[in-house]
């Protein structure tokens, strides 16, 4: 009897796990919707893949042909572009708010310093980067995997190591030749 029962709770177990496994892509599909019918702007074959975390939505502005991937946490509360053509990597957070260290209290105290960042067109951001408030990543750049965007990067630099810092710039002859071309590629990702 014992052992009648331990098969049908592992069967009943395997069943549940299917069920979830298979219910949570459509779970984070409506989230995602919801999600952007709140966002102050966003433009044409935008995808958001997996869970995404946005504080203040009404104050993100993203333009077309944008990707987002998995376990993004965006804090737009001090307001964040991101402008078209860009492609965003899983495990990405950025706040564009920060408490204020040096007020009435410490470690800091219950007011905030709000600071736009500004992401332009054609940027690829690699996984697990950090943007910090008040940041602007020129048009074209690269930043590369595990980086803390601290300072603003120019266009067309690829940034990255820790610290980081610009290591070089893209040719921007070739650039300006694939851009005036329409060249975007996109990420596999369903547009919602």
């Amino acid at each position: 009897m014992f052992e009648l029962i331990k098969r049908i709770k592992f069967a009943l177990g395997k069943e549940i796990v299917k069920l979830v496994f298979w219910a949570e892509p459509a779970i984070l599909e409506e989230n995602n919707r919801r999600t952007i019918a709140q966002i102050k702007y966003c433009g044409k074959a935008v995808r958001l893949n997996g869970r995404i975390a946005i504080v203040q939505p009404q104050k993100l502005e993203i333009h077309d042909n944008v990707h987002i991937g998995d376990n993004a946490y965006i804090d737009a509360r001090g307001g964040i572009v991101i402008d078209e053509n860009t492609h965003i990597s899983r495990n990405f957070v950025v706040h564009s708010a920060n408490h204020r260290y040096e007020g009435d209290y410490l470690p800091y105290d219950e007011t905030y310093e709000f600071k736009p960042i500004t992401i332009e067109r054609n940027v690829w951001i690699g996984t697990n980067v950090v943007v910090v408030p008040g940041v602007s990543i020129g048009e074209g750049a690269i930043i590369g995997a595990g980086a803390v965007v601290t300072q603003d990067v120019p266009s067309f630099a690829v940034f990255g190591n820790q610290p980081g810092r610009v290591i070089k710039f893209r040719d921007q002859t070739h650039y300006r030749c694939l851009d005036n071309a329409k060249a975007y590629s996109g990420a596999k990702g369903k547009p919602i």
